[in-house]
């Protein structure tokens, strides 16, 4: 019983290790391919501070975007990880 506990548990912590290491610009990558949304290079020209990028991600109508809306850090993050500051 014990190690059916243990593997159960380390199988959660790998998910949310896994989950955390795809915050950010991975998250939106998929999408943000300049096909389906602006790719990096086109929201680096249209935002030049990380706040402008957060608040424009916040107030987009697209329903695409709402899971994210939400995750102000996750968005800081995508925008830190482009070379928005």
């Amino acid at each position: 019983m014990k190690k059916i506990t243990l593997t159960a548990l380390s199988v959660c912590a790998l998910f949310v290790l896994a989950a955390t290491a795809s915050a950010g610009w991975n998250t939106c990558v998929a999408c943000h391919n300049g096909t389906m949304a602006p790719n990096k290079e086109k929201l680096l020209d249209k935002h030049k501070t990380a706040e402008s990028f957060v608040k424009a991600a916040q107030a987009t109508q697209n329903p695409m975007m709402k899971s994210i809306q939400k995750d102000e850090n996750a968005l800081k993050e995508a925008a830190k990880e482009i070379g928005l500051k």
